[in-house]
């Protein structure tokens, strides 16, 4: 055997054979390596969502984003030469992190209209 020092040990130190056995009463016999136990069905939203000062309207961000384009407070969003404004329902959201609407909304969290309609913001897992 080599005295030299091996460049793989260097990265990955040698552990005691019982460091996974934790993996092994989890996951069961990981011949080829092993698989995470299944988890229940969860969804993130990450999303922002924003309500008008006032509390709920009867107004949709589509409908105060068409009177804003209206009135000339906002462009008109163009690409490639379609008016997406025309052709599509304006969410408030776009691409990357959403972006505060304007003067007049506020952030309303998902624990808070959680609350307002009597739902938990999250589930417990069900097992079994």
């Amino acid at each position: 055997m080599s005295e030299e020092p091996n460049l793989m040990s260097s990265l990955w130190p040698l552990v005691p054979s019982g460091a996974t056995d934790w993996l092994l009463e989890l996951c069961g016999d990981g011949v080829t390596g092993f698989m995470p136990p299944a988890m229940p069905d969860a969804v993130w939203i990450l999303n922002a969502m924003y309500e008008h000062d006032q509390g709920p309207t009867d107004v949709s961000y589509h409908e105060y984003h068409q009177t804003r384009l209206a009135d000339g407070s906002v462009p008109p969003r163009i690409v490639a030469g379609i008016d997406l404004d025309a052709v599509s329902i304006a969410t408030g959201g776009g691409l990357g992190r959403a972006q505060h609407p304007g003067p007049g909304w506020r952030r309303l969290r998902w624990a808070e209209l959680a609350r307002r309609i009597g739902e938990p913001a999250t589930r417990p897992c069900q097992t079994g």
